[in-house]
């Protein structure tokens, strides 16, 4: 097995080094220790909680956020830049729809959403979610479809509405 070393976390002047560590049990530590420690900074949110079909992506995020990390409805609400009241609202919606846990496991080892990239309102949760891949990771469209079990086509259209928000936001400053 190959060793991976990773610094994921800066305590004053120090890094915490993991090695010899899977790559998600190291992201797993970070979103846990949010809860205890204010010096850690992203959560990270693995790409496969998205392909959920029952939930959507915000709901998702929620659901993630106080059920994995433990955090209160206020601490995620400052987190993702909402209404206290939104987040406890999409947060009930979620458990009506979908009773059981969330699948937490990572089928693809290589892809994790830093939770900053939700906090932006000008854009939905899903034009976010799909213009990050599409830009960072240079994916095609029917990959980010298959990650997140949607159709290319919706895919295609997301990302068209959303680089066509973002241009008109250019074009009024």
């Amino acid at each position: 097995m190959e060793s991976k070393s990773c610094v994921l976390i800066k305590k004053k002047v120090d890094f915490v080094n993991f090695s010899s560590l899977k790559l998600d049990s190291i992201f797993d530590f970070n979103n846990k220790s949010v809860k205890s420690y204010s010096w850690a900074k992203d959560i990270y949110l693995p790409i496969s909680l998205f392909s959920n079909p029952y939930l959507s992506a915000f709901e998702t995020i929620v659901r993630y956020l106080k059920e994995t990390t433990g955090l209160s409805y206020r601490e995620i609400s400052k987190l993702l830049n909402r209404n206290e009241r939104t987040i406890w609202g999409t947060y009930n919606s979620s458990k009506k729809k979908m009773n059981s846990s969330l699948n937490t496991e990572n089928n693809d080892d290589s892809l994790f959403i830093p939770d900053v990239m939700f906090t932006e309102r000008s854009l939905s949760v899903l034009e976010n979610l799909i213009e990050y891949l599409k830009d960072n990771f240079n994916l095609r469209y029917c990959k980010i479809a298959s990650l997140l079990n949607r159709n290319d086509r919706t895919i295609w259209t997301v990302y068209k509405r959303a680089k066509r928000k973002r241009e008109s936001v250019k074009n009024e400053m």
